[in-house]
């Protein structure tokens, strides 16, 4: 062997090293390490914390409650801002993080635990959330304790499906949750999804009638995008405002089927 295949082995040998360092075994098989993996488990579910709050007020987190989910909702589109929105099998909650860019670490089918001992319960004219207590009421957790509070569990899986509700047959416990209307359509066609300098209400109606607000931040990438005519399905985060249910699209893919 002459001197360059020498040195090309010995490289090869050491790639080879490095790579397999890299990983580790989990029932028999090679697994890359930096997956991130919590050493705990929930206590409390979504539905569990959702009893906790009263419409109106602000309740601080005293206990060791912890609460699991899946992401279903972020920023990417800029229509949700310095939140994320996180479903169980039960619930689904708003999360409220002063952090901008949240979606690079928090995809949609990231699984995340949050330690919400230190943290509290309010809501923003009726949809309940979960942030930090900022002079004396409801804030959004600093950016500083977010890694005390908040952690990943492995890599993002599939997001869980949109709940297929009707407009007449919403209450209160879909609130914070991925949802779906089939069959309906757009009163505002051919308008811009926003106006370009504040957030819009758009009106989505079904079959009989029944209106929902669709609601669009004028900072959404789709802002300009213009509301399509026809009839599909709308899919989104469902909101409230008082007592006036809302739809937050978190992008255009959740506009399907129309012309």
């Amino acid at each position: 062997m002459n001197h360059i295949s020498k040195i090309i082995a010995v490289l090869f040998i050491l790639s080879g090293t490095l790579f397999l360092n890299g990983c580790i075994k989990e029932n028999g098989l090679d697994t890359p390490t930096g997956i991130p993996h919590v050493n705990f488990t929930s206590n409390t579910s979504l539905t569990q914390l959702n009893a906790m709050h009263t419409s109106g007020g602000l309740e601080p987190i005293t206990n060791d409650i912890i609460i699991q989910g899946v992401v279903v909702g972020n920023d990417a589109s800029g229509n949700l801002y310095k939140q994320i929105i996180i479903e169980d099998d039960s619930s689904a909650m708003q999360i409220q993080i002063d952090q901008k860019n949240l979606y690079v670490a928090y995809k949609p089918g990231q699984r995340v635990f949050i330690k919400c001992k230190g943290l509290a319960l309010g809501d923003y004219h009726g949809l309940t959330q979960v942030g930090y207590v900022i002079n004396g009421a409801i804030g959004r957790i600093p950016s500083a304790l977010l890694s005390q509070h908040v952690f990943l569990d492995s890599l993002p899986g599939a997001v869980p499906a949109a709940k297929i509700l009707t407009i007449p047959a919403l209450t209160h416990a879909n609130l914070n949750m991925l949802v779906k209307f089939e069959n309906v359509h757009f009163q505002d066609v051919g308008l811009p999804y926003s106006d370009p300098t504040a957030s819009t209400s758009r009106n989505i109606l079904d079959g009989s009638g029944n209106i929902i607000i669709m609601r669009t931040s004028n900072y959404a990438t789709f802002q300009p995008s213009l509301i399509p005519a026809g009839t599909g399905s709308v899919t989104g985060i469902l909101s409230i405002y008082n007592t006036s249910y809302q739809l937050v699209i978190r992008d255009l893919n959740d506009v399907q089927g129309f012309n």
